[in-house]
């Protein structure tokens, strides 16, 4: 009888706490960004309304509020993955901060403005805002310079990674080249507001007002809507970045949508809050991730979200089905193979990029009838850290993935 109420005991533990559980928040002021440490995801930090920083490094057990040094509301916080793994955040009035020690010390950086700043790119520093401005850092972050903007709409999300896109106000995208130090505007063909981009995947994809999905496979030239089946406005996206076929996106009325098609159908998962999301976060794996919001609200999910209810995308443009599998072995010394698979015959390119996105190789550059491919990569004369690995097809992007190279 004891080992039976010993084995309920645990199976109520694990159903309380599928699926999104709110955390017990410091504070009750809205907050709009989180970002987790690229390497521990246990240290995670919030930031928000009037200057306010969370920080816990529990995994969102215990939160606690660190000195920013400013009351000016800030919009979005990102750690960098870079040596040294800074934690940069942005705000009202040109507000730029940064961290080396988890948040001990928050020391601020005159951008010499008094825009407000939006968003920063989690890879290559670039931070949009109002009235269009964008800046750019080339050494990580420590003085940054304003880029010329082919736009003067607010621009809300950036994405600084594979694919340089800014998105904002009345359907604004941007797109820049030569790693962010050149723009141009792209024709969305849709007036909605738009607040989130990802920071990589399979496809270029926006979110915004209205429920608005917006999606592009040809690089930008063209967007298509998809049906997302709520009218609440989308402020957040991501994929998943050890599995790309996986999107997750958040909004307002506590709505979180998922999709594990590349964006091709979405479901709709059970947040637990009606209060407004802000952001979303997931990016060691698909299980865990956390995502904030207004009047202090936090979720974490150890689970990746629970359980979903598929919803019926009709409008959504279908994508082949190209695959690209994990690299293997991973951790890898030096060598390691890559397989994928094209369903049609193409001109099929295999790009290896390092963690601030430039390319390091092309270990395949030619036309493949379909079928399924295997090809190595040999990482002697590159150092350790984090690389990406991209599938194209006659140029377009259709999957990305990590590997660690360890020596």
């Amino acid at each position: 009888m004891k080992t039976f109420l010993t084995i309920l005991s645990a199976l109520i533990s694990v159903s309380v706490h599928a699926g999104w559980v709110k955390q017990t928040s410091p504070v009750t002021t809205d907050l709009y960004s989180v970002t987790s440490h690229h390497g521990n995801d246990n240290f995670t930090w919030i930031c928000g309304e009037g200057g306010v920083i969370l920080f816990t490094s529990n995994g969102g057990i215990n939160w606690t509020v660190q000195n920013s040094g400013t009351t000016a509301d800030l919009h979005a916080i990102v750690f960098m993955e870079i040596a040294g793994g800074p934690v940069f955040a942005c705000g009202e009035n040109g507000t730029m901060l940064y961290t080396m020690n988890n948040g001990s010390d928050w020391i601020s950086i005159n951008m010499n403005t008094n825009k407000t700043l939006r968003d920063i790119s989690d890879f290559n520093f670039i931070a949009v805002g109002d009235s269009g401005i964008i800046f750019r850092s080339t050494n990580s972050g420590l003085n940054w310079q304003s880029i010329q903007s082919p736009v003067t709409a607010d621009l809300y999300a950036v994405s600084g990674t594979f694919g340089y896109y800014a998105v904002g106000k009345s359907g604004t995208i941007i797109k820049g080249i030569n790693l962010g130090q050149d723009w141009s505007e792209l024709t969305s063909g849709i007036t909605n507001d738009l607040y989130g981009v990802p920071l990589f995947g399979r496809v270029d994809i926006a979110v915004g007002d209205n429920g608005l999905i917006l999606g592009s496979s040809n690089f930008g030239a063209s967007w298509y809507s998809q049906n997302s089946f709520t009218n609440s406005t989308l402020k957040s996206i991501e994929y998943s970045a050890n599995n790309t076929s996986r999107i997750i996106s958040a909004g307002d009325n506590g709505v979180i949508l998922k999709s594990t098609d590349y964006g091709t159908t979405w479901g709709s998962q059970i947040s637990g809050t009606s209060e407004n999301l802000n952001s979303i976060f997931f990016y060691l794996g698909d299980s865990r991730g956390f995502a904030c919001g207004d009047n202090g609200t936090i979720l974490r999910t150890t689970d990746g979200g629970g359980v979903f209810t598929e919803i019926t995308n009709s409008s959504a443009e279908k994508i082949a089905d190209y695959s690209l599998s994990q690299n293997f072995p991973n951790p890898f010394n030096p060598k390691t193979i890559i397989k994928y698979h094209i369903p049609v015959s193409g001109f099929v390119t295999l790009k290896i990029y390092d963690a601030l996105g430039n390319e390091v190789k092309a270990i395949v550059n030619e036309k493949q009838s379909a079928g399924s491919y295997e090809t190595a990569f040999d990482g002697n004369g590159i150092s350790s850290g984090i690389y990406f690995y991209s599938l194209y097809s006659d140029g377009i992007l259709r999957d990305t993935k990590r590997m660690l190279l360890l020596k």
